[in-house]
């Protein structure tokens, strides 16, 4: 079983119309002021894809192998964390025949999902591909440890790419809003800020060129054009 937050998602109207730092603002430790996260940039399309798979093979075998919101929460630190030495006999008996200990065994220093959080790695991930700034995130846990009671991901964008964005959170059925003076896209569970994730990659080719403004029905004169450059994302 996979925990649900037993959420309502929604959009926040009106989205704020620029999110993104200021290039002084981000430094190896991101922005936003969390805690304990680094700076990711843009992550190239064969690695997100890469990650996806290999987030979803291991969301498929907790779901199967999780009876409990504990065992979930258990199965899941092991895999992020690359061992499931510490689990009690009768997990460690299902984290080996569940073949969660094989994903949980990798080579390289790097785990591969380069140490974020299962259910939000691909989101974060497919969000950098498409040109957005992640700062934070958090699968939610069981533990009071946790700082957010879904699964979470705030992130920085442009107002046209979150326009889009929006859309297609709507149809993933998770939510995004405004907080913090940045975006964040939420969920009732990884399932489905995985299947977010997901789209967007599928989806990705809708980012790359800013949209045309709607045609104005405005009759005055029209602007300088070579004044628009200066105010151009």
């Amino acid at each position: 079983m996979i925990p649900d937050a037993k959420i309502e998602p929604y959009i926040g109207i009106p989205l704020p119309p620029d999110t993104m730092p200021d290039r002084d603002d981000v430094t190896e430790e991101g922005f936003g002021g969390f805690r304990g996260t680094w700076f990711i940039g843009r992550s190239l399309l064969e690695e997100t894809e890469d990650l996806l798979r290999y987030e979803g093979e291991v969301i498929d075998l907790l779901d199967r192998s999780s009876e409990t919101p504990e065992d979930f929460e258990r199965f899941a630190n092991a895999v992020e964390g690359g061992e499931g030495g510490d689990l009690p006999d009768r997990l460690s008996e299902i984290f080996a025949s569940s073949g969660l200990a094989e994903l949980a065994d990798w080579d390289g220093d790097l785990p591969p999902l380069q140490g974020l959080e299962i259910g939000v790695a691909g989101l974060i991930y497919a969000l950098s591909s498409i040109r957005c700034l992640t700062a934070a995130s958090c699968r939610s846990h069981v533990e009071e440890r946790s700082w957010s009671d879904c699964p979470v991901v705030f992130f920085a964008a442009p107002g046209w790419r979150a326009q889009i964005l929006a859309d297609l959170v709507s149809s993933a059925d998770c939510g995004m809003d405004a907080e913090r003076g940045m975006l964040k896209i939420f969920g009732s569970s990884i399932r489905k800020t995985h299947g977010l994730a997901r789209l967007i990659v599928e989806e990705r080719g809708r980012f790359r060129t800013k949209p045309d403004p709607p045609a104005s029905t405005d009759r005055t004169e029209p602007v300088d054009a070579t004044q628009l450059d200066l105010f151009e994302e």
